[in-house]
């Protein structure tokens, strides 16, 4: 998948958030802590979506998949796209 870089406008609070955070040095730019802001989304997902199915397993109401067609179907039902 290509990456395309696209512009988006971000409320004025988040704007303010982001530029703060460049201030004090946690990221160089403001893209770099939007990046940062949904990688950690996309995780936190992914991890919840884990935990969901570690809870069926454990319940005995698991279906055997490989760790690729978990982590698609964690993707797919967060609207993620790999």
């Amino acid at each position: 998948m290509a990456n395309v870089a696209k512009k988006i406008a971000l409320p004025e609070d988040l704007r303010a958030f982001a530029e703060e955070r460049v201030r004090a040095g946690a990221h160089s730019t403001i893209e770099e802590v939007v990046r940062d802001a949904l990688e950690d989304k996309r995780l936190a997902l992914l991890r919840e979506s884990l935990q969901v199915g570690l809870s069926e397993l454990e319940a005995g109401n698991g279906v055997e998949q490989t760790a690729d067609e978990l982590i698609a179907e964690a993707c797919e039902e967060a609207g993620l796209h790999e």
